[in-house]
């Protein structure tokens, strides 16, 4: 460096110098003086191109912005083309989707902006800071060697500046090009906005209106015209629209891929665990079968909807086709060949009305097809509800959707009569659009519940469990769920493919985000109604969380492991909706503190029992004295542990009955455990014989031998540890036996000491011995 090399010159002339005279040695000081001044000039420019260089490489490059903005420039043309057209009404979908299409390019450009603005003003700084290098001093006209070196340096120094600030006018004017294109982009999307908002409220308006002479006045089409040269255009726009929708909206895609992999993993997952098991499902699943390709085709294009509301109208009918084709693929292997025929008769229709719908004509044909399209559609919807009375007994969910199908075909008749050809295809496309969504919900319920009994049946059987297991008792509760929830998911694709989503959604969205002030405090309905939804939904997960586990009351040692931990998971699940629904409701801490601290007066004046009997439970999950499965004793009640709950636990007595206990009185009292390590009992039999002979010691040993080969060969006992057979009292010819022996369960005590006696009965018969 030019800077290195003068200071090492410095050094080693300096002491040199020292050693003229002194006039020299005052010449010398001051020449010093300057050097050092100019070195620190130097250094300091240096520094600072240095720095201005390194800054420039992390100004925000403007190359993917150049190669872009092209491309949003094409489509703001395309939106412009459409909304332009002269003559002919833009389909409500096309605006909805051109409206979509501004949003996320008006996002694009204001980052472009926001980005482009700190460029120029980190350049704009750049160049300032260049302009602070101080120039170099006016130099004499004879210089000696530290004059020509520093003149070097400051050569050197001026080339780079003069090559910075090349680089730094060349980024700048290429950022004021880029801000200049991307504002009037910007602009131009602005406009375009508003256009479209103004084309939406217009179709509103004109969609009430009669827009075509009525039926009995329309004359046949005029003569075709020539083919419009601008046509070939206007087709690329729209597939320049389609592409954008697609390359934008392909998480879309892979959210439906996901669902996809999951319900595929999760019923194919269970299907080898059945296999593995050697599972055999008494009845066959009426939709779901192993391999699940078509099902889960018609989970994820049954949900793809509602992924997007205001799709292109290319794309929605795309889904619906691949929605019929799952469809029809589940159903070969499910419904009777004479029921499979008449739905391949509704898909051909489905296919032509959605067509016939799509169709951009409006002669007199194109109306009295239409029309007769849309009564066929009427009589296939009354077919549905008649033929299919069977099927939509277990497809509960379609039987409103096919009267609203009905009702919207009618309309669609009325308005194509009077005159309203727009209203009356947007009718015929939501009635053709909801019921082929309905169906496919409706399977998805279905299709779902199977997959759920199939993951419960698989979990008791990897558990070994054998109990029999009544599905009927929450089938109805998960049918009554997945129906409201499938039946929300169709509203909202059914109302916004009548174009009134906006309204209802504002509408509610005002309702519930409205704030609301009592006193001091602030809320909305909205926080209200999402607190109550946590605390239901976390209830329902803590009260079927198990079902999930195979928990269908079996009482093998498995079940009273996993009894354990599935109440610290229940109690955990409503901890945290508890947490979530406080969240919810948007209070603040401090006001939630006085809440509980209100609270906590009225646990001490009345609800002592309710604290003790949550706290005893949460202390009875982590101590756990007993299991799911135990059979216990506690104040005088006896039977086997059924549930343990937050505040009380439930036990099943050996008459069938159940004892709910409060788990304070689980803590407080003496509790007594039959199962705690094992499930054995000692048992006791007392038996009275009557002696035939004198020989009281050798009618006591045969029927000793008797009753202990007896007890050995039960399949109940322990064999292990010998049954104990003592002489307990003597009367005369009679004496009384008492016989203990221990049993390997303690859940068959009265079967085992029934099948016992009733063999040491037949044993004493047959060897002349009588028991009293």
């Amino acid at each position: 460096m030019p800077l290195t090399c003068l200071l090492l010159w410095l050094l080693a002339v300096a002491p040199a110098r020292a050693q003229s005279t002194v006039v020299k040695e005052d010449t010398m000081a001051v020449d010093t003086t300057v050097a050092r001044d100019d070195s620190y000039r130097l250094e300091v420019g240096y520094t600072t191109l240095s720095s201005i260089s390194g800054q420039v490489r992390k100004v925000f490059d403007t190359r993917g912005l150049a190669e872009d903005l092209p491309d949003v420039v094409e489509n703001l043309k395309a939106i412009q083309y459409t909304l332009k057209q002269k003559g002919q009404v833009v389909d409500i979908k096309q605006l909805q989707m051109c409206q979509l299409m501004l949003t996320t390019l008006q996002d694009e450009l204001a980052d472009w902006r926001t980005e482009l603005a700190e460029a120029h003003q980190q350049l704009g700084a750049m160049q300032a800071r260049l302009k602070t290098i101080a120039p170099p001093p006016p130099r004499v006209p004879r210089p000696d060697a530290t004059t020509l070196a520093l003149e070097r340096s400051d050569s050197a120094l001026l080339a780079r500046q003069q090559r910075i600030g090349g680089l730094l006018a060349k980024r700048f004017l290429k950022v004021k090009q880029l801000q200049t294109q991307v504002a009037a982009s910007y602009i131009q999307g602005m406009e375009l906005q508003d256009e479209v908002g103004d084309q939406l409220r217009r179709y509103s308006r004109t969609n009430a209106k009669l827009n075509y002479p009525p039926l009995w006045e329309a004359q046949s089409a005029p003569p075709k015209l020539p083919a419009d040269p601008k046509a070939r255009k206007a087709g690329q726009y729209r597939r320049e629209i389609i592409n954008f929708y697609f390359v934008h909206n392909w998480d879309n895609w892979a959210y439906m891929a996901l669902i996809g992999l999951v319900f595929y993993g999760w019923v194919s997952f269970n299907y080898r665990r059945a296999r593995k098991q050697e599972l055999v499902i008494a009845e066959p699943f009426h939709y779901l079968r192993p391999g699940p390709v078509a099902a889960t085709l018609v989970v994820m294009f049954s949900l793809a909807p509602a992924l997007e509301l205001h799709p292109p109208p290319v794309y929605l009918a795309l889904l619906q086709l691949l929605l019929l084709v799952a469809l029809t693929a589940v159903f070969a292997r499910s419904w009777p060949r004479r029921l499979f025929l008449y739905w391949l008769g509704l898909v051909a229709f489905f296919v032509g009305l959605s067509v016939a719908n799509a169709n951009a004509t409006t002669g007199l044909l194109a109306r009295w097809g239409l029309l007769g399209l849309n009564a066929l559609a009427v009589g296939v919807g009354v077919l549905l509800l008649l033929r299919l009375r069977e099927t939509l007994a277990q497809m509960r969910f379609l039987i409103p959707v096919a009267w609203l199908f009905i009702g919207l075909n009618g309309l669609a008749m009325v308005c194509n009569v009077v005159g309203r050809l727009s209203l009356a295809k947007m009718f015929s496309t939501a009635a053709i659009f909801g019921l082929t969504q309905g169906i496919g919900l409706a399977v998805f319920i279905e299709l779902f519940t199977e997959a759920f009994h199939l993951q419960i049946l698989c979990s008791r059987g990897s558990e070994g469990g054998t109990a029999a297991f009544d599905y009927d008792k929450i089938e109805p509760q998960l049918m009554c769920l997945l129906t409201v929830l499938a039946g929300a998911l169709w509203l909202v694709v059914f109302t916004s493919n009548l174009n009134v989503y906006n309204a209802i959604y504002g509408f509610f969205d005002h309702a519930l985000t409205a704030p609301h002030t009592i006193g001091s405090t602030v809320f909305t309905f909205g926080n209200i109604l999402l607190f109550f939804l946590i605390l239901y939904i976390s209830t329902l997960l803590q009260r079927y969380i198990g079902y999930f586990f195979g928990e269908v009351g079996d009482d093998d040692s498995d079940s009273r492991r996993r009894g354990s931990w599935l109440v610290a998971l229940r109690l955990l699940l409503v901890l945290v909706g508890f947490a979530l629904a406080t969240a919810a409701t948007g209070l603040p801490l401090s006001k939630i503190a006085i809440v509980f601290g209100a609270l906590s007066v009225g646990i001490g004046l009345g609800l002592q029992s309710i604290v003790n009997n949550l706290v005893s439970g949460i202390i009875l999950i982590f101590e756990r004295p007993f299991h799911v499965g135990d059979f216990i004793e506690v104040a005088g009640k006896s039977g086997r542990v059924q549930d343990i709950g937050i505040r009380s636990s439930k036990l099943t007595s050996v008459t069938g009955s159940e004892i709910i206990v409060p788990n304070g009185d689980l803590l407080s009292n003496h509790v007594i455990n039959w199962t705690r390590t094992n499930d054995h009992i000692r048992v006791d039999l007392v038996l009275k014989m009557t002696s035939a002979t004198d020989d009281l010691q050798t009618n006591l040993a045969q029927a000793r031998a008797l009753i202990q080969e007896e007890i050995k060969t039960s399949p109940y006992t322990l064999h292990n540890l010998p049954p104990e057979i003592l002489l307990s009292s003597i009367n005369g010819q009679v004496y009384e036996l008492k016989v203990l022996f221990w049993i390997t369960n303690i859940r068959q005590e009265q079967l085992t000491k029934s099948e016992i006696l009733a063999g040491i009965y037949r044993r004493f018969t047959a060897e002349g011995l009588t028991l009293s």
